[in-house]
């Protein structure tokens, strides 16, 4: 796989991204159309110059060394850096921070409207890919996981496998197990969530493992296994180099079939 990467200013959420764009190896060779992964905390994904202590998920060796993994196209974005403005954007409902008195107001819905809305369109009509919800992949870690599951549950129709990872779905629980509760899963291809059992972030490890466990059962409930995966990670860590051990396990469960 060989990436590209573009500064540039999204017009509808008034900042700044870099877009990362991921081809897979042998792609300008063929004529051959292929699913696409988008990915948060893009910044995080390919470059680790231009990651957030100096630690990636490293999606490139993660097909490199797994070659028997389903070629796809990947895409990320950065996140909004100032403040709380990721957390707003990875979010369409308000956020109650654990420890402080801040509400942080949910923008998750602008930023999938430029997601789905702009940026795939785009990317649908430059690279050659399959467009369809099966073929349409997507993936983040702790916010980025609360963003990919609302994703799905509000645009079904436009995403059909879903990477879910450390989620911290603690952060807007009843409204979150209320969406769950609401969205059928009947498109639902692949769906895959997981914790560690040493994840420390704005919460401790209990806050992580009730949490996601409460999501997980509600899916369970939609769900055949061939559907979803729900895992506790021993010795899981909040930390892209505990995320770039679980890549290549979470890619194979996600593009299996395609």
């Amino acid at each position: 796989m060989v990436y590209t990467k573009e500064v540039r200013f999204i017009n509808s959420l008034q900042r700044e991204g870099i877009l990362y764009i991921g081809l897979p190896d042998g792609y300008d060779s063929t004529e051959k159309r292929y699913p696409v992964l988008y990915m948060h905390d893009g910044h995080n994904v390919f470059d680790v110059n231009d990651s957030y202590g100096k630690a990636i998920w490293d999606v490139v060796g993660a097909f490199k060394n797994n070659s028997k993994l389903p070629p796809c196209i990947v895409v990320g974005l950065s996140c909004a850096m100032e403040g709380n403005q990721r957390i707003e954007e990875y979010n369409v409902f308000p956020s109650s921070l654990p420890g402080t008195n801040d509400t942080i107001l949910g923008r998750g819905k602008h930023y999938l409207d430029y997601l789905l809305h702009e940026l795939k369109p785009e990317i649908d009509r430059t690279y050659r890919t399959k467009s369809d919800a099966n073929h349409t992949l997507m993936m983040g870690s702790s916010m980025g996981g609360v963003i990919t599951l609302e994703a799905y549950c509000l645009y079904p129709n436009l995403i059909g496998r879903i990477g879910c990872v450390s989620n911290a779905f603690y952060t807007s629980l009843p409204q979150l197990k209320k969406l769950v509760q609401q969205t059928s899963f009947k498109t639902i291809h692949k769906v895959y969530l997981d914790t560690g059992d040493q994840e420390v972030g704005l919460s401790d490890e209990l806050g992580y493992i009730t949490s996601n466990q409460t999501i997980a059962d509600e899916i369970e409930k939609k769900t055949t296994s061939e559907q979803f995966q729900f895992k506790i990670i021993r010795g899981g860590k909040h930390h892209e180099s505990s995320w770039k051990k679980r890549l290549p396990a979470i890619l194979k469960f996600l593009l299996s079939g395609l």
